[in-house]
């Protein structure tokens, strides 16, 4: 199975979860892999999450955005 498919079927698990404790153990997973970054690149990551959908570029590579 590929990466993606891998993904794919791990959003649709996670769709489909209605015990909150895996959520939340999913969710410390999450904070855990944040802590782990730079903290330049989570500073970002928050600024990205709080700016509205309509603000923000859709871009589908790296390449996309360094060519704007």
């Amino acid at each position: 199975m590929s990466i993606e498919q891998r993904k794919i079927s791990l959003i649709n698990w996670i769709t489909n979860l209605d015990d909150e404790t895996v959520i939340d153990q999913m969710e410390g997973f999450r904070k855990a892999s944040l802590d782990d970054l730079p903290r330049e690149i989570v500073e970002l990551l928050k600024i990205s999450d709080s700016e509205s959908p309509d603000d923000c570029v859709e871009h589908t590579n790296s390449r996309d955005i360094l060519n704007r």
